[in-house]
């Protein structure tokens, strides 16, 4: 068993072996519960009253926000969707949106269209299903079509990690086979439609690291990095210095976005982004980093990630302190 150590930021190891991570990676949660963690000597994280009554401090935070969320499409949400993505972007603090692709989704969709109707930058994640279809080259054709707004899409999240044991799987090398495929036919049939960015890799731990390295052996660096991006998906920075090696070699020329990060305590929102942003952004080159999620549901794994709660009750939904700053709201 390792035991962790205080590094540089103290918050950063301390806090981020403790937090639970999304429900959507359930099965890697036994593998970080093996790390000791070790009290710092460094000051607590700041609370919400430390930031908002401090405007030194809350100045930090706004200036290490990266405008970048990620957003679960559900019709219950949509109006609460419109509103915040609109105060963000009225408040400078909100670029762009990640949102989740599906079969069933489509782009006369109520909420999808509430959420582009804003103006607002949007990565499209296709989702891991769409991996496994016998013609991947005509599902990207469709997809292209529906969404002819969306310039950046992702080809899969986290493939080798939360698909069920009970469906279909894929090996990172059956995914780069499908993803040099998607390239492939993208710069053929359609120059200059899409930046593509390949799945995000797993980023707490050794196994992030060590995945991209097989990305790069099984053909990664043969791709051309003005039209693909390394996506790393990372909520806890103890081995990201792992990804240094990797990301300053053989992967120097290419871009780097975080597609989901953060902390599962509204408490600890804006302390993480004034931390850990700065830190992810050092060692791991990332030009974005993505808020994990704006609505995480009101209840279960995932809720205390969000930045808004009780969507129905729009416009008078819970938002945390960390979005309350962000807007310039009480």
């Amino acid at each position: 068993m390792a035991a962790a150590t205080c590094d540089e930021s103290g918050f950063g190891t301390a806090f981020g072996r403790l937090f639970q991570l999304p429900a959507h990676r359930r099965s890697l949660v036994a593998s970080l519960l093996l790390w000791t963690v070790v009290a710092c000597d460094d000051p607590s994280p700041l609370t919400p009253s430390d930031i908002l009554l401090n405007p030194r401090l809350a100045s930090e935070v706004l200036s290490q926000w990266s405008p970048h969320v990620g957003i679960h499409l559900t019709g219950e949400a949509q109006a609460a969707y419109q509103d915040a993505v609109s105060a963000l972007q009225a408040a400078g603090r909100l670029r762009s949106v990640r949102l989740e692709i599906r079969r069933s989704l489509s782009s006369a969709d109520p909420t999808y269209r509430a959420i582009s109707g804003t103006g607002i930058e949007i990565l499209g994640l296709i989702s891991n299903e769409f991996l496994f279809s016998p013609n991947i080259e005509q599902e990207i054709d469709q997809i292209f079509a529906a969404f002819p707004e969306i310039r950046h899409f992702q080809i899969g999240n986290e493939v080798t990690t939360i698909l069920p044991n009970s469906g279909p799987t894929i090996t990172i090398g059956q995914y780069m086979v499908l993803f040099r495929r998607v390239y492939d036919h993208v710069q053929s049939r359609h120059p200059g439609r899409a930046k593509l960015l390949t799945q995000s890799i797993y980023g707490s731990g050794l196994h992030g690291p060590e995945e991209l390295q097989s990305m790069v052996n099984m053909g990664l660096m043969d791709l051309d990095p003005q039209h693909v991006i390394i996506a790393i998906n990372i909520y806890d920075l103890g081995h990201a210095g792992q990804y240094t090696g990797i990301l300053g070699g053989s992967l120097r020329g290419f871009r780097v976005w975080v597609t989901e990060s953060g902390i599962r305590n509204p408490d600890l929102h804006a302390s993480w982004v004034r931390e850990e942003y700065p830190r992810i952004r050092n060692l791991l080159r990332a030009e974005r980093v993505y808020w994990y999620v704006m609505w995480g549901e009101d209840s279960g794994p995932d809720t205390d990630f969000s930045l808004i709660k009780n969507p129905r009750n729009a416009p008078d939904y819970w938002k945390s302190p960390l979005f309350k700053l962000l807007t310039g709201t009480e």
